[in-house]
């Protein structure tokens, strides 16, 4: 049990989890093993208006991620490949595959292949970062730390273990992500949060992720299969 006095933390029955906790936190993340959204519901807000749609995502250990977005009928419109070198998407209305690097999505959107796990509310620390140094204030931690050469934000549940805000900053120091995760569930060993929303300041666009239903651990593979016969578009 931790107790609080100013900014110190005194210790009763020492133990490692308890002096630090982000190593709990990392103990929480939802990639240190496979994992299958079975069903997800996704809202998407931008200048053009309001979408929705019906999503399912795989991961395989180490970087492999399998994405499925449908209508609200079910209809499968796209399926999304994305490692920590490559992106394909089989788009099925419009028969066309486009593939390119994942560095293509820090180009596009602002979110490195390797910073993936944060939009889960995984805690990604460089392995140089002197987690002793963060205390429990107020049951919160706010860290700041430097991933990729990204300054990112966060602000953790200490009781919980899990992030439940995590900022990721631009090269002037202001945020253009915001990503916050609530109402959190106990899938095997971990929590998930079943709201997850994101806000890009940017492009001003805002996601709404509501979880329905997980299977975790997932032990299956995953594989891409082109579509065939669709038009090759090169991502630059």
């Amino acid at each position: 049990m931790l107790k609080r006095s100013g900014k110190s933390v005194a210790v009763e029955n020492v133990n490692q989890e308890d002096i630090y906790v982000l190593e709990g936190v990392k103990k929480q993340n939802v990639t240190n093993e496979g994992f299958f959204i079975e069903k997800a519901e996704i809202e998407i807000i931008s200048q053009e208006g309001k979408e929705k749609y019906l999503a399912s995502i795989k991961f395989e250990k180490p970087d492999k991620y399998l994405i499925s977005i449908r209508s609200r009928s079910g209809i499968e419109g796209a399926r999304i490949y994305i490692s920590d070198d490559s992106i394909r998407v089989n788009d099925r209305l419009h028969k066309k595959l486009y593939s390119g690097s994942a560095f293509y999505l820090k180009r596009k959107y602002g979110i490195a292949p390797g910073l993936i796990p944060l939009l889960l509310g995984d805690l990604i620390v460089e392995n140089n970062y002197d987690e002793k140094k963060d205390s429990c204030l107020g049951n919160k931690i706010k860290m700041e730390c430097y991933v990729k050469g990204i300054k990112l934000n966060y602000e953790i549940d200490c009781n919980r273990k899990k992030v439940v805000l995590v900022k990721q900053n631009d090269n002037f120091n202001k945020s253009f992500i915001n990503i916050s995760f609530t109402n959190f569930f106990n899938v095997g060993s971990h929590q998930i949060a079943k709201i997850i929303e994101l806000k890009n300041i940017q492009y001003n666009i805002e996601v709404k992720v509501k979880v329905i239903k997980v299977e975790s651990p997932w032990s299956g593979k995953i594989k891409f299969v082109p579509g065939k016969g669709y038009e090759l578009i090169e991502l630059v």
